[in-house]
């Protein structure tokens, strides 16, 4: 997002993505894998209900008005509702104010839950749940909490602060070996699948979600898991990829299988080039060493995906000679271990 325009403009695959969250499955997934607090288990997700897309939105104006709250659902609670008010933020920058954002959404949420219905005496307003999903690549820094944005006053005054944490997904720093653990679920499927962890592992991750939504009752969301994957993954993983009209999950996995090793020859090639290129644009700026740790790291990432921290602190911390090893390794390395395999 350009952080010079105060609205947030959608690009056309944040609908794809928006779309998956829009599935009852998704949310009962999301809240039983990621919000583990005891009342969880006393939900009845029987009763989940979105509600429509303008529910906060039409109420927004001016500098929020394109800042919209991407869904909102509705679960009984014991014998009362509970709202999530879910926003799904698909930039790659984080913002500062994201509290104050979800304290003015849940706001709204509330002023229209008086509009509909005043509340009367002793009465009192239905709990909500804000959630953030974040799927940028920096790890996020924002405050969760309002009150972290205000500037320190008398400690006599804080009771009259605003008060309110969002709940915060930050779907990138999340560990692949405990996203793995969490079979059968949706938000860690599309976790592990965001991650980039390259297309082999993609292809594998295909065949996972083909069996968690086998069934008729999964249609709709299978529909919607192959455009994302269409329109939104492939062509971030493999650009330039022309990818065809699939309508199943078996369809894009042998469309995946039939293309891998053509991509592969391609990346190596490009690979190359593109080493050639970082060697004098960093080697310039950085010393030697450092230059080709930068140009090793930027080939893994375009082979592998993400990479965690251990990883980059190996290649940071190697030798000139350590770097040149793996560098020649990288052309017919399957797997990150592959390129690591043969130096001691």
């Amino acid at each position: 997002m350009d952080r010079g325009d105060p609205k947030r403009i959608h690009k056309p695959q944040d609908r794809s993505h928006r779309l998956l969250f829009s599935h009852a499955r998704t949310i009962q997934d999301l809240l039983q894998g990621f919000v583990r607090e005891p009342w969880v288990a006393e939900l009845d997700f029987s009763t989940l209900r979105r509600l429509p897309s303008d529910y906060i939105s039409g109420q927004l104006a001016g500098e929020f008005e394109e800042r919209t709250s991407d869904v909102v659902w509705r679960v009984q609670w014991r014998d009362k509702p509970l709202y999530i008010v879910l926003l799904l933020e698909l930039q790659s920058t984080c913002e500062q104010d994201m509290a104050l954002r979800m304290l003015v959404y849940v706001v709204l949420f509330y002023q229209r839950q008086l509009k509909e219905k005043p509340l009367r005496r002793g009465e009192k307003l239905p709990p909500v749940l804000p959630m953030v999903f974040y799927n940028g690549d920096a790890e996020w820094w924002a405050p969760l909490e309002v009150s972290a944005l205000i500037e320190r006053m008398p400690e006599n005054l804080e009771p009259y602060l605003p008060a309110m944490r969002y709940w915060l997904i930050d779907e990138k720093r999340l560990h692949l070996a405990e996203l793995e653990e969490l079979a059968d679920n949706m938000v860690a499927g599309i976790a592990r699948v965001e991650q980039n962890h390259g297309t082999a592992y993609l292809s594998e991750m295909v065949a996972e979600l083909a069996r968690w939504l086998d069934g008729p009752e999964q249609k709709d969301l299978r529909r919607d898991v192959v455009a994302w994957l269409s329109k939104v993954i492939l062509p971030a993983q493999v650009p330039g990829a022309a990818v065809p009209e699939l309508g199943r999950l078996a369809e894009f996995q042998t469309y995946l299988e039939a293309n891998m090793q053509t991509w592969s020859e391609k990346w190596k090639a490009e690979g190359l080039e593109e080493g050639l290129r970082l060697g004098r644009e960093e080697g310039a700026q950085k010393g030697r060493v450092e230059g080709e740790a930068a140009i090793l790291e930027r080939l893994l990432r375009r082979k592998f995906g993400a990479m965690d921290d251990s990883i980059r602190g190996r290649l940071r911390s190697a030798d000139s000679t350590q770097l040149l090893r793996w560098a020649e390794n990288v052309l017919a390395a399957e797997t990150l271990a592959d390129v690591f395999a043969d130096y001691r």
